[in-house]
């Protein structure tokens, strides 16, 4: 009989799991809070103007997600990125750099194929039934909605997350309490005319309020008028202005970035912002996955093996993997 089983989180480390175990021959199910999939590999729209708003690119540093990543290219998804640096260099990453199209969000996409995927879904707990044939999981949502039951349940959320569901599973949460994650606030910014200097596509480092400036258009399959600008703020300035009003967070990182490049004070004809709560992975768990055997639940996610988003479908093809090989 064919297993069903329960993905919570639709990133690229869910949707990794996912489309392993579907590939295996099992029904997937994803639930995921937000109304559109992704995670941090994400673009949104404002203003009738794509920003990429989450991860700037991907790098292919393990085979499996290499070989994604070419799959992708050859059916136009993906494409590489060789932007101009604030030393008016191009194309000097000692690894390649590369973006989906015409939006980060294409990166994802094709991995949400065959599974059943449910939007706008906010996991509340999860819980598990023992009968004599074995036992089944199943989910509760925050409007005391449920679904299952589900043979295995793959978490695939940020680490403090992961710990509220995994509840008494102390042998899978307590190991996440080492891990650190941080917030990042991201400024998103049009301009109807170039305002970045000739050749400065990317600035990283800027300062200590400003840790990344991209002009958004540079990148391949968008949109080429004007300038579209994405500004991440550092780790630790997030930090500190985590709850802070949003309007003055975009007027003091717009205030930061023109004055490191001596822009003139230009209205942008778009301006919003959007924090990633649990943005930035700080100390990671050091581990691929965390998976039990006799609960058959697991997690995994960027934050298990590194900083990286692509660590995030390396961490999801594991644990996807693993679940496959106990059930």
């Amino acid at each position: 009989m064919t297993q069903t089983t329960a993905v919570i989180g639709a990133g690229l480390a869910g949707l990794a799991c996912g489309q392993y175990m579907r590939r295996a021959g099992c029904y997937v199910d994803v639930f995921e809070q937000d109304r559109v999939i992704g995670g941090r590999i994400a673009t949104v729209r404002h203003g009738g103007v794509s920003f990429d708003h989450g991860a700037q690119y991907v790098m292919a540093r393990s085979d499996t997600f290499g070989r994604y990543l070419d799959e992708l290219a050859g059916t136009g998804y993906a494409a590489p990125w060789k932007p101009g640096s604030s030393s008016g260099e191009s194309g000097v990453q000692m690894t390649q750099w590369i973006v989906g199209t015409p939006s980060m969000h294409s990166l994802v996409r094709p991995l949400a194929e065959g599974l059943r995927v449910h939007t706008g879904r906010r996991v509340h707990t999860i819980s598990r039934t023992d009968t004599k044939s074995g036992h089944a999981w199943h989910i509760w949502f925050d409007d005391q909605t449920s679904a299952g039951p589900f043979a295995a349940v793959a978490i695939a959320v940020p680490a403090p997350q992961a710990r509220l569901l995994l509840g008494r599973l102390e042998d899978l949460a307590l190991p996440l309490s080492r891990v650190r994650m941080m917030p990042c606030w991201s400024l998103m910014m049009h301009f109807e005319t170039p305002v970045l200097p000739d050749g400065y596509d990317v600035i990283s480092d800027m300062s200590e309020v400003v840790r990344w400036v991209s002009r958004n258009n540079s990148k391949p399959g968008r949109q080429k008028g004007g300038d579209t600008i994405v500004v991440h703020a550092s780790p630790g300035y997030s930090r500190e202005a985590e709850d802070a009003d949003p309007e003055v967070i975009s007027q003091e990182l717009w205030d930061e970035v023109r004055r490191a490049l001596a822009l003139p004070n230009v209205t942008p004809a778009v301006q919003t912002t959007h924090l990633w709560r649990h943005g930035l992975v700080d100390q990671s768990l050091g581990e691929s996955y965390q998976f039990s055997t006799q609960h058959m639940v697991g997690v995994c996610g960027d934050w298990c093996l590194g900083r990286l988003a692509e660590h995030g479908y390396e961490s999801g093809y594991a644990l996807g993997r693993a679940i496959i090989s106990a059930l």
